[in-house]
């Protein structure tokens, strides 16, 4: 992939990625979706992503066939990960999402030991989509959070300060965009930012 592939391939996942923020934190302000669809939906993304990095990888050239096999056996283990079924509850949430993250932490190691220079990209790519991935279940963990809450008058004023929490940071990371798709070493660091951020929130919220 040349690099103005690679520049297209970021433009495109960040205007995807704001969207998703964008549409989650609309259905979170609502209540229209409940947790465990809005978690599906979020593993969907990343299960598409996990795809496609697996066909570029079909494709590729001076990539050592080894290494490329252990590569691919750690995507195809995310991959399954994110099809194990729908989350019922918040213990079944927490145990997929920690073994989610660890096959995510797992691939990215096993692509800086096989991807040569010329495929740094993609492998910042796919962590960039993992960070957007991450932000995302920050949201879910706050929606079923919410779904133990008697629903009522208490409920929808929580709900509504959370998002207009979320809302800042989405307004925030769309101010940095203009900047930070220069150079995709700044937009890392602004995706990481604001997971940060909304990560931050969740755990403050969460020890009321």
């Amino acid at each position: 992939m040349d690099t103005k592939q690679m520049e297209e391939q970021a433009k495109k996942f960040t205007t995807e990625w704001h969207k998703r923020m964008e549409e989650l934190q609309l259905q979170f302000s609502l209540g229209k979706m409940d947790a465990g669809d809005a978690f599906e939906k979020q593993k969907d993304h990343l299960r598409n992503m996990v795809v496609s990095i697996k066909e570029q990888l079909d494709t590729a050239t001076g990539l050592a066939e080894e290494k490329g096999i252990a590569l691919k056996s750690k995507l195809e283990d995310l991959r399954l990960q994110l099809s194990l079924g729908k989350a019922d509850g918040t213990e079944v949430f927490e145990e997929q999402k920690k073994k989610i993250e660890m096959a995510i932490h797992e691939v990215y190691d096993e692509g800086k030991k096989a991807l040569s220079t010329g495929y740094d990209q993609m492998l910042q790519l796919f962590d960039n989509g993992t960070t957007a991935f991450k932000t995302g279940l920050e949201v879910v963990k706050l929606q079923y959070a919410l779904g133990k809450m008697e629903a009522g008058d208490e409920q929808q004023k929580v709900r509504k300060e959370l998002s207009d929490k979320m809302n800042e940071l989405n307004e925030q990371f769309k101010n940095a965009q203009h900047t930070a798709m220069h150079t995709m070493e700044e937009f890392s660091k602004q995706l990481k930012e604001g997971f940060e951020k909304m990560k931050t929130l969740t755990e403050g919220w969460m020890k009321k």
